[in-house]
């Protein structure tokens, strides 16, 4: 029996070594593979969220703008309000909401609020019985004229 060199020794014990790796790299694929997959999902349910908050807040704000404008004179000022938010929403040509509610509320002598709210329309999770609401609320005081020397709207 031939004796070999130390350095071949080593090289065959390291190569010997590698191989002992092998398919290690599929293992931790198919193990980290779920959680990327689970962030990259997270990651997109965010976006559909932010979104669709986005838009119940401009059509809140579309709302909120006439019922500042109106509450001290029309009687009628929540329902115009409501459908000034729903047709500001339905403007948008958007789904992200399933379903719009739109509802005014507060006091026509000082402030006036109107929040829209629904059920988000596209869930990643929805297999998992993730079903999100978006709510967003605008409103602020009522808008009116006042002639010198008199006192309240209208």
């Amino acid at each position: 029996m031939t004796h070999l060199p130390a350095a071949h020794r080593r090289a065959r014990r390291l190569l010997v070594a590698g191989r002992s790796d092998r398919g290690t790299s599929a293992v931790e694929l198919a193990v980290l593979a779920p959680a990327l997959m689970m962030i990259c999902m997270l990651i997109l349910q965010f976006g559909l969220w932010l979104n669709a908050r986005q838009a119940a807040l401009a059509a809140a704000q579309a709302g909120a703008r006439v019922a500042r404008e109106q509450a001290a004179t029309n009687p009628g000022w929540a329902g115009a309000a409501q459908s000034a938010a729903a047709q500001y929403y339905h403007g948008l040509h958007s789904s992200l909401l399933s379903k719009l509610t739109a509802q005014a509320s507060g006091n026509p002598q000082t402030n006036v609020f109107v929040t829209v709210s629904g059920p988000l329309g596209y869930s990643v999770f929805g297999l998992f019985g993730l079903n999100l609401t978006i709510s967003a609320t605008a409103g602020g005081p009522v808008e009116c004229f006042r002639p010198a020397g008199r006192m309240g709207c209208g």
